[in-house]
C-alpha cells in the first residue's frame, strides 16, 4: 500500500489576493510595497527584540510568506517539512465579496497560477476552486478549472457571508456529486476572516438563515460564526447524500478547549461534528490549524481510536494561515511522532486517499 502523505488543507494565496481593507488602519496598503512591509515587520520585531518565538514574530513570518512573489515558492516553504512525494490540497481564496475593499489581483489570475503549478506538478498539486456565488458566472468558472485544468474539488468559506445551503450553490453540489468531487469548507467560529461590508447588506445576508439568529449585543465576528455552524450542512447532506464534504478544523481550538473542560455539552461543535461523522456516510473533518496547540494531541489520539469516526478524520495543516500560531513542523513532524506511524498514516494517507478520490 502506498505510504504517500496527503496534506488535505493548505493555502498559497499571496498578498495581492487580499482586500485592501482586510486589516485595520491601512496595514494592507502599507504592506503592498516591499519598503512598507519591511518597515512594518521591522517595527514588530523591535517591540520584543529578546524573543524569536512570540506572537509578533509569528505575524512577521505570516506577512513575509504572503509577500513571496509566487504561489510555487510559498508551497516550497511548506514542502520542506514533508517527504518529497507528499501531495497537497491547495485551497485558494476569493475575497472580493467580503466587503473589505478591492482585491489587487483578479481571482482568475490566482487560479491560473495554480493551474500552471498543477501542469508542472500533476501528482503533487491537488488544487480546489473556491466558489462565492456572488461572483458572476461562478458556475462556468468552476467547471472551467475542473474540466480544463484538472482541479480536484470545491472550496467554501461561509463566514464571508454565504450559508452552505445557499440554493445558488446547489448546481455546483449536483455537479460535484455526479463527478465525485469533494468539498472542503471552513468551519470554525469567531474568525477574523469574515464579512466586513455595510450593515444593511450584512442584515440581508443574516436574514437568509434557516434558523433564528439573535444579533442583539453581539459583535460582527460572533454573528458570522453562524455561517460556519456545522449543522448547516445537514441540509446539504440531506439533499446530496453522496457528496463528500469535509468541515475543516474539527470545530476549532475554541471548542476543543471547551470540550476538555465540559465534554458533555451537546452544542459544542466538536460533539456536533462527531455525531455528524457517524450519521452521514460521506461527511468528514480535518484537523488543520486546531492541532497547532500540542495540548490537543492526546484528545486527537483518543478520537483516532474510535472506529466509528477514525476513518473520517483527515490530516491538514492550514499552511500558511497557521504561521500566526506555530510553524509547519508542528504538523509535519511533531504530530507524526506523537501519534506513531500507524495512526498517522491512517490520518494522512488512508483517509485522505478515499476523500480526495486518489485510490
Amino acid at each position: 500500500m502506498s505510504k504517500i502523505i496527503y496534506n488535505s488543507h493548505i493555502h498559497t494565496f499571496r498578498d495581492v489576493d487580499v482586500p485592501r481593507k482586510f486589516l485595520p488602519l491601512g496595514i494592507i496598503r502599507l504592506l503592498a510595497s516591499n519598503f512598507g512591509a519591511n518597515m512594518f515587520t521591522r517595527a514588530l520585531n523591535n517591540i520584543n527584540p529578546f524573543s524569536n518565538n512570540d506572537l509578533l514574530d509569528r505575524y512577521v513570518k505570516f506577512i513575509k510568506t504572503g509577500k513571496i512573489d509566487s504561489q510555487q515558492k510559498i508551497l516550497e516553504n511548506c514542502q520542506k517539512f514533508y517527504p518529497k512525494d507528499t501531495r497537497f490540497a491547495i485551497l485558494p481564496m476569493d475575497m472580493a465579496f467580503m466587503g473589505a475593499g478591492r482585491v489587487p489581483r483578479d481571482y482568475e489570475k490566482q487560479l491560473d497560477e495554480l493551474a500552471e503549478m498543477k501542469k508542472n506538478h500533476p501528482t503533487t498539486i491537488l488544487p480546489f476552486v473556491h466558489i462565492d456565488p456572488r461572483r458572476p458566472n461562478y458556475d462556468l468558472l468552476f467547471k472551467k478549472y475542473i474540466e480544463e485544468h484538472g482541479f480536484r474539488g470545491l472550496k467554501l468559506y461561509p463566514p464571508l457571508g454565504i450559508f452552505p445551503y445557499d440554493e445558488r450553490l446547489y448546481p455546483i453540489y449536483e455537479y460535484c456529486e455526479k463527478n465525485k468531487l469533494p468539498v472542503i469548507s471552513h468551519c470554525s467560529p469567531y474568525n477574523a476572516v469574515h464579512f466586513k461590508g455595510k450593515k444593511k447588506e450584512f442584515k440581508k445576508l443574516i436574514a437568509l438563515s434557516k434558523t433564528p439568529i439573535d444579533t442583539k449585543g453581539k459583535s460582527r465576528t460572533k454573528i458570522c460564526a453562524h455561517f460556519s455552524d456545522p449543522t448547516n450542512f445537514k441540509y446539504v447532506m440531506k439533499d446530496f447524500p453522496n457528496l463528500k464534504i469535509s468541515v475543516a478544523h474539527f470545530g476549532s481550538g475554541y471548542f476543543w478547549k471547551e470540550y476538555l473542560e465540559q465534554p458533555g455539552n451537546k452544542n459544542n461543535w466538536l460533539n456536533v461534528i462527531k455525531d455528524m461523522l457517524e450519521e452521514y456516510p460521506n461527511f468528514y473533518t480535518d484537523i488543520s490549524f486546531t492541532m497547532s496547540d500540542t495540548s490537543y494531541f492526546s484528545l486527537l489520539k483518543i478520537l483516532m481510536s474510535d472506529d466509528k469516526i477514525n476513518h473520517k478524520i483527515l490530516f491538514g495543516s492550514d499552511y500558511y494561515m497557521v504561521e500566526t500560531e506555530t510553524d509547519e513542523r508542528r504538523f509535519g513532524m511533531d504530530l507524526r511522532a506523537f501519534l506513531g506511524e500507524e495512526l498517522f498514516f491512517k490520518l494522512a494517507n488512508e483517509n485522505p486517499r478515499v476523500f480526495l478520490n486518489c485510490d
